[in-house]
Protein backbone atom coordinates (compact mmCIF):
# COMPACT_ATOMS: atom_id res chain seq x y z
CA UNK A 1 0.00 0.00 0.00
CA UNK A 2 1.00 3.43 -0.73
CA UNK A 3 0.11 6.67 0.60
CA UNK A 4 0.90 9.74 -1.24
CA UNK A 5 3.60 12.37 -0.22
CA UNK A 6 0.41 14.61 1.00
CA UNK A 7 -0.14 12.75 3.87
CA UNK A 8 -3.64 12.16 2.96
CA UNK A 9 -5.41 8.55 0.76
CA UNK A 10 -8.37 6.89 0.39
CA UNK A 11 -8.15 3.15 1.17
CA UNK A 12 -10.78 0.89 -0.28
CA UNK A 13 -10.77 -3.15 0.13
CA UNK A 14 -13.21 -5.93 -0.58
CA UNK A 15 -15.73 -7.05 -2.48
CA UNK A 16 -16.16 -4.72 -6.13
CA UNK A 17 -18.42 -6.42 -8.56
CA UNK A 18 -20.17 -2.88 -8.77
CA UNK A 19 -16.94 -0.88 -8.95
CA UNK A 20 -17.81 0.37 -5.38
CA UNK A 21 -14.05 0.41 -4.62
CA UNK A 22 -13.15 3.13 -7.25
CA UNK A 23 -10.39 2.01 -8.14
CA UNK A 24 -11.45 1.25 -12.05
CA UNK A 25 -12.13 -2.04 -12.05
CA UNK A 26 -13.89 -5.05 -10.37
CA UNK A 27 -11.77 -7.13 -8.96
CA UNK A 28 -11.80 -8.01 -4.93
CA UNK A 29 -9.20 -6.32 -2.96
CA UNK A 30 -8.05 -8.42 0.00
CA UNK A 31 -5.67 -5.77 1.10
CA UNK A 32 -6.26 -1.99 1.20
CA UNK A 33 -5.70 -0.26 -2.04
CA UNK A 34 -5.25 3.91 -2.12
CA UNK A 35 -6.99 5.63 -5.00
CA UNK A 36 -5.12 7.62 -7.13
CA UNK A 37 -6.40 11.61 -7.51
CA UNK A 38 -8.69 11.87 -4.33
CA UNK A 39 -7.10 11.42 -1.44
CA UNK A 40 -5.61 15.28 -0.45
CA UNK A 41 -8.93 16.61 -0.95
CA UNK A 42 -11.54 14.14 0.64
CA UNK A 43 -12.53 15.28 4.30
CA UNK A 44 -14.74 11.95 4.96
CA UNK A 45 -16.67 9.13 3.75
CA UNK A 46 -19.38 6.83 3.08
CA UNK A 47 -20.15 3.31 2.19
CA UNK A 48 -23.64 2.15 1.38
CA UNK A 49 -24.49 -1.27 0.48
CA UNK A 50 -22.72 -1.29 -2.78
CA UNK A 51 -21.82 2.11 -3.42
CA UNK A 52 -19.06 5.02 -1.98
CA UNK A 53 -19.13 8.55 -1.02
CA UNK A 54 -16.70 11.02 -0.26
CA UNK A 55 -17.15 14.43 0.84
CA UNK A 56 -14.65 17.04 -0.64
CA UNK A 57 -13.01 20.36 1.25
CA UNK A 58 -15.39 22.54 -1.19
CA UNK A 59 -18.56 20.87 0.49
CA UNK A 60 -19.02 18.65 -2.76
CA UNK A 61 -19.31 15.26 -3.23
CA UNK A 62 -17.79 12.57 -5.26
CA UNK A 63 -19.63 8.61 -5.53
CA UNK A 64 -18.55 5.45 -7.21
CA UNK A 65 -19.81 1.67 -7.33
CA UNK A 66 -23.79 0.86 -7.67
CA UNK A 67 -26.11 2.90 -9.54
CA UNK A 68 -29.36 1.39 -10.63
CA UNK A 69 -31.24 3.79 -8.55
CA UNK A 70 -29.33 6.94 -9.02
CA UNK A 71 -27.72 6.52 -5.94
CA UNK A 72 -24.34 8.14 -7.25
CA UNK A 73 -26.27 11.32 -7.94
CA UNK A 74 -24.29 11.92 -11.35
CA UNK A 75 -27.77 12.21 -13.16
CA UNK A 76 -27.67 8.22 -14.42
CA UNK A 77 -27.92 5.02 -13.45
CA UNK A 78 -24.56 3.77 -14.86
CA UNK A 79 -22.26 1.83 -12.30
CA UNK A 80 -19.38 3.90 -12.07
CA UNK A 81 -16.05 2.09 -11.23
CA UNK A 82 -14.40 5.42 -10.70
CA UNK A 83 -15.41 8.63 -8.74
CA UNK A 84 -17.54 10.89 -10.68
CA UNK A 85 -18.82 14.29 -9.22
CA UNK A 86 -22.42 14.26 -7.52
CA UNK A 87 -24.68 17.13 -9.43
CA UNK A 88 -26.47 20.21 -8.36
CA UNK A 89 -24.65 19.99 -4.39
CA UNK A 90 -22.81 22.23 -2.73
CA UNK A 91 -22.29 22.97 1.03
CA UNK A 92 -22.26 19.49 2.18
CA UNK A 93 -20.88 18.88 5.79
CA UNK A 94 -21.74 15.41 6.22
CA UNK A 95 -22.67 11.96 4.22
CA UNK A 96 -24.82 8.92 4.85
CA UNK A 97 -25.26 6.27 1.82
CA UNK A 98 -28.00 3.75 2.42
CA UNK A 99 -29.19 0.34 0.37
CA UNK A 100 -29.70 2.08 -2.54
CA UNK A 101 -29.75 5.94 -1.77
CA UNK A 102 -27.83 8.63 -0.63
CA UNK A 103 -28.15 11.67 2.01
CA UNK A 104 -26.49 14.83 2.48
CA UNK A 105 -26.36 17.40 5.36
CA UNK A 106 -25.76 20.85 4.09
CA UNK A 107 -23.92 23.95 6.32
CA UNK A 108 -27.82 25.02 6.10
CA UNK A 109 -29.15 22.43 8.12
CA UNK A 110 -30.98 21.10 5.69
CA UNK A 111 -30.80 17.96 4.05
CA UNK A 112 -30.33 16.32 0.06
CA UNK A 113 -31.16 12.67 -0.67
CA UNK A 114 -31.20 11.19 -4.05
CA UNK A 115 -31.46 7.31 -5.43
CA UNK A 116 -33.65 4.73 -4.38
CA UNK A 117 -37.24 5.75 -3.37
CA UNK A 118 -39.54 3.02 -3.66
CA UNK A 119 -40.17 3.19 0.06
CA UNK A 120 -39.70 7.10 -0.06
CA UNK A 121 -36.67 7.20 1.34
CA UNK A 122 -35.77 10.33 -0.52
CA UNK A 123 -38.18 12.41 1.59
CA UNK A 124 -39.47 14.59 -1.39
CA UNK A 125 -43.46 12.97 -0.82
CA UNK A 126 -43.19 10.81 -3.88
CA UNK A 127 -41.95 6.91 -4.54
CA UNK A 128 -39.94 7.82 -7.57
CA UNK A 129 -36.22 7.74 -8.12
CA UNK A 130 -34.05 10.43 -7.92
CA UNK A 131 -30.71 9.96 -9.97
CA UNK A 132 -29.90 13.70 -8.70
CA UNK A 133 -30.26 15.05 -5.02
CA UNK A 134 -33.50 16.51 -4.35
CA UNK A 135 -34.51 18.26 -0.70
CA UNK A 136 -35.94 16.48 2.06
CA UNK A 137 -39.14 17.93 2.68
CA UNK A 138 -39.17 20.02 5.92
CA UNK A 139 -36.22 19.08 7.62
CA UNK A 140 -34.62 22.39 8.90
CA UNK A 141 -31.95 22.11 12.50
CA UNK A 142 -30.47 19.16 11.41
CA UNK A 143 -26.97 18.36 12.56
CA UNK A 144 -26.38 15.01 11.97
CA UNK A 145 -27.79 12.36 9.47
CA UNK A 146 -27.60 8.54 9.15
CA UNK A 147 -29.30 6.05 6.82
CA UNK A 148 -30.14 2.38 6.65
CA UNK A 149 -31.27 -0.50 4.50
CA UNK A 150 -34.39 1.91 2.90
CA UNK A 151 -34.60 4.42 5.92
CA UNK A 152 -32.84 7.73 7.00
CA UNK A 153 -32.49 9.24 10.32
CA UNK A 154 -31.64 13.42 10.46
CA UNK A 155 -30.94 14.45 14.52
CA UNK A 156 -32.17 18.02 15.34
CA UNK A 157 -30.12 20.63 17.15
CA UNK A 158 -32.94 20.09 20.11
CA UNK A 159 -31.72 16.31 20.37
CA UNK A 160 -35.18 15.07 19.06
CA UNK A 161 -34.23 12.62 15.86
CA UNK A 162 -36.62 12.67 12.64
CA UNK A 163 -37.33 9.13 10.52
CA UNK A 164 -38.55 8.55 7.03
CA UNK A 165 -38.35 5.50 4.12
CA UNK A 166 -39.54 2.39 4.90
CA UNK A 167 -40.82 1.08 8.60
CA UNK A 168 -42.22 -2.58 7.85
CA UNK A 169 -40.17 -2.98 10.98
CA UNK A 170 -40.88 -0.17 13.08
CA UNK A 171 -37.69 1.17 12.10
CA UNK A 172 -38.91 4.84 11.94
CA UNK A 173 -39.91 4.45 15.62
CA UNK A 174 -43.30 6.51 15.58
CA UNK A 175 -45.31 3.86 16.73
CA UNK A 176 -46.62 2.44 13.15
CA UNK A 177 -45.53 0.28 10.54
CA UNK A 178 -46.34 2.54 7.86
CA UNK A 179 -44.22 3.82 5.10
CA UNK A 180 -43.27 7.91 5.64
CA UNK A 181 -42.45 9.55 2.32
CA UNK A 182 -41.61 12.89 4.68
CA UNK A 183 -39.51 13.03 7.84
CA UNK A 184 -41.83 12.00 11.68
CA UNK A 185 -40.66 12.58 15.17
CA UNK A 186 -39.36 9.38 16.96
CA UNK A 187 -41.20 8.78 19.59
CA UNK A 188 -40.32 8.41 23.57
CA UNK A 189 -36.87 9.96 22.30
CA UNK A 190 -34.56 13.11 23.22
CA UNK A 191 -31.59 14.16 24.42
CA UNK A 192 -30.00 12.66 21.65
CA UNK A 193 -26.10 12.49 20.44
CA UNK A 194 -25.69 10.56 17.42
CA UNK A 195 -27.77 7.85 15.51
CA UNK A 196 -27.03 5.39 12.86
CA UNK A 197 -29.49 3.25 10.50
CA UNK A 198 -29.18 -0.82 10.43
CA UNK A 199 -30.74 -2.65 7.62
CA UNK A 200 -34.25 -2.46 9.08
CA UNK A 201 -33.95 -1.14 12.45
CA UNK A 202 -31.98 2.14 14.55
CA UNK A 203 -30.25 3.50 17.44
CA UNK A 204 -29.56 6.11 19.03
CA UNK A 205 -26.51 7.46 21.38
CA UNK A 206 -28.21 9.74 24.52
CA UNK A 207 -26.02 12.46 26.11
CA UNK A 208 -25.79 10.04 28.98
CA UNK A 209 -23.85 7.64 27.68
CA UNK A 210 -26.81 4.86 27.00
CA UNK A 211 -28.24 3.57 23.82
CA UNK A 212 -31.98 3.60 22.32
CA UNK A 213 -33.10 1.16 19.82
CA UNK A 214 -36.26 0.58 17.63
CA UNK A 215 -37.49 -1.93 14.65
CA UNK A 216 -36.55 -5.57 13.81
CA UNK A 217 -35.06 -7.52 16.49
CA UNK A 218 -35.30 -11.03 14.98
CA UNK A 219 -31.48 -11.32 15.55
CA UNK A 220 -31.54 -9.38 19.71
CA UNK A 221 -30.26 -6.41 17.33
CA UNK A 222 -32.35 -4.12 19.65
CA UNK A 223 -30.65 -5.17 22.45
CA UNK A 224 -32.79 -5.52 24.91
CA UNK A 225 -32.98 -8.60 25.82
CA UNK A 226 -35.44 -10.11 23.79
CA UNK A 227 -36.01 -11.05 19.80
CA UNK A 228 -39.75 -9.03 20.12
CA UNK A 229 -40.09 -6.10 17.37
CA UNK A 230 -40.11 -2.62 18.91
CA UNK A 231 -42.05 0.37 17.24
CA UNK A 232 -40.77 3.07 19.78
CA UNK A 233 -37.04 3.42 21.41
CA UNK A 234 -36.50 0.83 24.28
CA UNK A 235 -33.25 0.97 25.88
CA UNK A 236 -30.10 -1.30 25.19
CA UNK A 237 -29.58 -3.28 28.49
CA UNK A 238 -26.68 -3.17 30.34
CA UNK A 239 -24.81 -1.18 28.46
CA UNK A 240 -23.19 2.34 29.64
CA UNK A 241 -20.44 4.73 28.56
CA UNK A 242 -20.86 4.95 24.96
CA UNK A 243 -18.73 7.70 23.42
CA UNK A 244 -20.21 6.41 19.74
CA UNK A 245 -22.00 3.73 17.67
CA UNK A 246 -22.51 2.09 14.66
CA UNK A 247 -25.12 -0.33 12.98
CA UNK A 248 -24.37 -3.09 10.68
CA UNK A 249 -27.43 -4.90 8.46
CA UNK A 250 -28.10 -7.32 11.64
CA UNK A 251 -25.90 -6.35 14.34
CA UNK A 252 -24.24 -2.88 16.31
CA UNK A 253 -21.47 -2.14 17.72
CA UNK A 254 -20.01 0.51 20.30
CA UNK A 255 -17.50 1.98 21.65
CA UNK A 256 -16.86 2.43 25.87
CA UNK A 257 -15.18 5.08 27.31
CA UNK A 258 -13.08 3.01 28.86
CA UNK A 259 -11.48 2.31 25.31
CA UNK A 260 -13.35 -1.79 24.84
CA UNK A 261 -16.32 -2.63 22.31
CA UNK A 262 -19.49 -4.12 22.98
CA UNK A 263 -21.83 -5.74 20.15
CA UNK A 264 -25.08 -7.10 20.03
CA UNK A 265 -26.89 -8.86 16.88
CA UNK A 266 -26.37 -11.70 14.36
CA UNK A 267 -23.04 -13.51 15.47
CA UNK A 268 -23.59 -16.43 13.09
CA UNK A 269 -20.12 -14.99 10.79
CA UNK A 270 -18.77 -14.15 14.42
CA UNK A 271 -19.85 -10.48 14.09
CA UNK A 272 -19.91 -9.90 17.77
CA UNK A 273 -16.30 -11.44 18.22
CA UNK A 274 -17.69 -14.64 19.20
CA UNK A 275 -17.37 -17.97 18.18
CA UNK A 276 -20.37 -18.17 15.89
CA UNK A 277 -22.69 -20.79 17.79
CA UNK A 278 -22.89 -18.39 20.22
CA UNK A 279 -26.02 -15.59 19.75
CA UNK A 280 -26.31 -13.40 22.88
CA UNK A 281 -29.32 -11.60 23.78
CA UNK A 282 -27.83 -8.70 24.63
CA UNK A 283 -24.52 -6.82 24.05
CA UNK A 284 -21.33 -8.88 24.66
CA UNK A 285 -17.41 -7.43 24.93
CA UNK A 286 -15.48 -8.17 21.75
CA UNK A 287 -12.39 -9.94 22.90
CA UNK A 288 -9.40 -8.27 22.80
CA UNK A 289 -10.31 -4.94 21.43
CA UNK A 290 -8.57 -2.62 23.74
CA UNK A 291 -8.06 1.38 23.03
CA UNK A 292 -10.87 1.85 20.79
CA UNK A 293 -11.03 4.92 19.11
CA UNK A 294 -14.31 4.50 16.55
CA UNK A 295 -15.63 1.12 15.06
CA UNK A 296 -17.61 0.48 11.68
CA UNK A 297 -20.03 -2.04 11.04
CA UNK A 298 -20.77 -3.54 7.52
CA UNK A 299 -22.88 -6.65 6.54
CA UNK A 300 -21.05 -9.39 8.79
CA UNK A 301 -17.54 -7.50 8.90
CA UNK A 302 -16.61 -4.52 11.10
CA UNK A 303 -13.46 -2.65 11.62
CA UNK A 304 -12.28 -0.77 15.00
CA UNK A 305 -9.47 2.25 14.91
CA UNK A 306 -7.14 1.78 17.70
CA UNK A 307 -5.19 3.85 19.87
CA UNK A 308 -5.59 7.35 18.12
CA UNK A 309 -5.95 9.23 21.55
CA UNK A 310 -2.57 8.51 22.29
CA UNK A 311 0.31 10.44 19.99
CA UNK A 312 2.91 7.70 20.98
CA UNK A 313 0.44 5.21 20.26
CA UNK A 314 0.22 2.73 17.40
CA UNK A 315 -1.82 3.91 14.57
CA UNK A 316 -3.69 0.60 13.64
CA UNK A 317 -6.95 -1.45 13.04
CA UNK A 318 -8.49 -4.49 13.91
CA UNK A 319 -11.25 -6.18 11.50
CA UNK A 320 -13.52 -8.95 12.75
CA UNK A 321 -16.63 -11.35 10.81
CA UNK A 322 -17.07 -12.44 7.81
CA UNK A 323 -13.53 -12.00 5.15
CA UNK A 324 -13.30 -10.28 1.98
CA UNK A 325 -13.82 -12.88 -0.35
CA UNK A 326 -16.79 -13.89 1.04
CA UNK A 327 -15.66 -17.23 1.63
CA UNK A 328 -14.55 -18.09 5.34
CA UNK A 329 -14.32 -16.30 8.39
CA UNK A 330 -11.40 -13.87 9.49
CA UNK A 331 -12.34 -14.33 13.03
CA UNK A 332 -14.24 -14.34 16.01
CA UNK A 333 -10.55 -13.17 16.87
CA UNK A 334 -9.37 -9.80 15.61
CA UNK A 335 -7.09 -9.50 12.57
CA UNK A 336 -4.75 -6.21 12.88
CA UNK A 337 -4.86 -4.16 9.68
CA UNK A 338 -2.76 -1.52 8.94
CA UNK A 339 -3.77 1.46 7.43
CA UNK A 340 -0.85 4.07 7.94
CA UNK A 341 1.33 2.30 5.37
CA UNK A 342 3.62 1.70 8.28
CA UNK A 343 4.37 5.38 9.12
CA UNK A 344 3.19 6.15 12.66
CA UNK A 345 2.22 9.53 12.18
CA UNK A 346 -0.80 8.62 10.04
CA UNK A 347 -4.22 8.42 11.50
CA UNK A 348 -7.77 7.16 10.12
CA UNK A 349 -9.48 10.17 10.22
CA UNK A 350 -12.90 8.82 8.42
CA UNK A 351 -13.99 5.05 8.50
CA UNK A 352 -17.10 3.27 6.66
CA UNK A 353 -18.02 -0.50 6.30
CA UNK A 354 -20.75 -0.96 3.58
CA UNK A 355 -22.12 -4.88 2.58
CA UNK A 356 -18.87 -6.24 1.75
CA UNK A 357 -16.23 -2.99 1.03
CA UNK A 358 -15.16 -0.63 3.46
CA UNK A 359 -13.21 2.59 2.91
CA UNK A 360 -11.07 4.85 4.84
CA UNK A 361 -9.71 8.20 4.64
CA UNK A 362 -5.93 8.67 6.75
CA UNK A 363 -4.19 11.38 7.35
CA UNK A 364 -0.75 12.55 7.97
CA UNK A 365 -0.48 13.90 12.20
CA UNK A 366 1.66 15.87 13.74
CA UNK A 367 3.93 13.13 16.23
CA UNK A 368 4.90 14.04 19.81
CA UNK A 369 8.46 15.13 19.82
CA UNK A 370 11.24 12.16 20.56
CA UNK A 371 8.31 9.17 18.95
CA UNK A 372 9.85 7.50 15.89
CA UNK A 373 7.52 8.30 12.92
CA UNK A 374 8.78 5.13 11.42
CA UNK A 375 8.53 2.84 13.85
CA UNK A 376 7.12 -0.72 13.28
CA UNK A 377 3.24 -0.93 13.80
CA UNK A 378 2.76 -4.21 16.51
CA UNK A 379 -0.78 -5.45 16.60
CA UNK A 380 -2.59 -5.62 19.16
CA UNK A 381 -2.32 -6.96 22.36
CA UNK A 382 0.42 -9.44 21.30
CA UNK A 383 -2.17 -11.26 18.14
CA UNK A 384 -1.29 -11.60 14.53
CA UNK A 385 -0.67 -9.24 11.97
Amino acid sequence: MSIGSDGRAVLVWGVNHCGQLGDGTRGERAVPVALDGIGHDVVSVAAGSHHTLALTRDGTVLAWGANHYGQLGDGTREDRHRPVAVRELTGVTALAAGGGHSVALLSDGTVRAWGANDWGQIGSGTRHDHHVPVPVTGLHDVVAVAAGGGHNLALLADGTVRTWGSNNRGQLGDGSKNERRTPVAVRDLGDVTAVSGGGYFSVALLSDGTVRAWGTNHWCQLGDGTNEERRTPVAVRNLAGVTSLDAGWHHSLAVIKDGTVRAWGNNHCGQLGLDPEHDPAGPVVVPHVRHADRVTAGYRHNVAVLDQGRADGPRQCVTWGLAPDDRSPDGPRPAGLDLSGGRREHRVRSLAAGWAHTVALVERCAVREGTDPAAPVPPPDGHRP
